[in-house]
């Protein structure tokens, strides 16, 4: 398991991540903060989040075989959130 803080391209926000290694060998990308949705829809459908234990994480069709492959993930998502927080505009 490890943690990062990363900002997003625009430079305007912060997200913290926790990368995990699950039963059977995939990573998750566990969300630890980021920014409110300033009124937006927060649906699981819109946000791509999905829950486990009461902590949410990114929601990524597909398998994540590695942590190098999380943080990808992680990042794509954090830049699409913020732009869906910007513009209303969905990923």
């Amino acid at each position: 398991m490890s943690t990062i803080k990363y900002r997003t391209k625009d430079g305007v926000a912060d997200y913290a991540f926790s990368f995990e290694r699950q039963t059977g060998g995939d990573w998750r990308a566990f969300i630890l903060s980021q920014p409110s949705y300033g009124g937006r829809d927060e649906s699981a459908l819109i946000t791509h989040r999905l829950a486990e234990g009461g902590r949410k994480f990114v929601c990524w069709k597909g398998r994540l075989p590695s942590e190098s492959n999380a943080r990808a993930v992680a990042a794509e998502w954090a830049n699409a959130t913020q732009e869906y927080i910007r513009t209303g505009r969905r990923f």
